[in-house]
């Protein structure tokens, strides 16, 4: 997992790289902008398939064999309008382990989706006395509007094996303007 955070002073009106030589009242408006925000990456969590059925004893599912699958196998693909981290041809190579044995995928040999998640905002102190000013602020959660999903159904006797059911572990775009008057 990566998870960053910046804080970032635009470089815009009096004393900064850039348009330095503006009047007042435009640095006033153009500069003193901050930019902030955090960044969240983090790989896939590692997830179990599971048969569906007991093979081994009554009280535990056994895993799934799959011929063919690597650790990577699996990711998001569309079919019919829906969401699946295998596709049908992965799909096709699970099935159940003979009954006495278990699985030969094991505990957590899939990874699942990555997460990723960019937030954002922007903000001035608008100095208005000595001991009044107001805070503009803009931020932006989500600002890519990356959706990241989460794991996808793990038992190979359900209906809906594989398939991410467009759930997403993060929350679409949202957009705050805010305004504090501090005195």
């Amino acid at each position: 997992m990566f998870q960053g955070t910046y804080t970032y002073e635009l470089p815009f009106g009096k004393g900064r790289k850039y348009l330095s030589g503006i009047p007042t009242i435009v640095d006033h408006v153009i500069g003193g902008w901050q930019m902030a925000g955090t960044i969240f990456w983090s790989s896939g969590r590692p997830f179990t398939v599971y048969s569906g059925i007991n093979t081994v004893s009554n009280v535990v599912q056994s895993t799934a064999d799959c011929n063919g699958c690597s650790r990577d196998s699996g990711q998001l693909v569309q079919e019919t309008g829906r969401n699946f981290w295998f596709d049908t041809a992965t799909r096709s190579q699970f099935s159940a382990p003979a009954p006495g044995s278990i699985g030969n995928t094991g505990r957590n040999f899939f990874i699942a989706p990555i997460y990723f998640q960019w937030d954002s905002s922007l903000s001035k102190k608008f100095k208005i006395t000595e001991r009044v000013s107001f805070d503009l602020r803009l931020d932006a959660r989500n600002v890519l509007n990356n959706p990241s999903f989460d794991n996808p159904t793990a038992v190979i006797n359900s209906a809906i094996f594989g398939r991410i059911n467009d759930s997403v572990t993060n929350n679409a775009r949202r957009i705050q303007v805010s305004g504090k008057v501090s005195f």
